[in-house]
């Protein structure tokens, strides 16, 4: 009797730095935990809206055709 074989997953792919690991390792001792656990919160935070002008609901109103006009003379007219 066979016994089934057993479906692995494949391996992960290495995980790769583009500095050496003697570079890595300074730089891995050198952050202060308490900074990476304060920039982790920031950045969860929700940012603020833009200050951009935004155009005036009601614009310029005159030159803005519907999709749907559009798609009615598209079919009516050809393109």
């Amino acid at each position: 009797m066979k016994k089934p074989k057993i479906k692995s997953t494949p391996p992960d792919p290495p995980f790769g730095l583009n500095m050496p690991f003697d570079e890595a390792l300074k730089r891995f001792i050198g952050t202060d935990p308490r900074e990476v656990e304060e920039n982790i919160k920031r950045s969860k935070k929700k940012k603020p809206p833009s200050k951009a002008k935004k155009a005036p609901p009601g614009g310029d109103q005159e030159n803005v055709v519907s999709l749907r006009h559009r798609r009615m003379a598209k079919r009516n007219n050809g393109r």
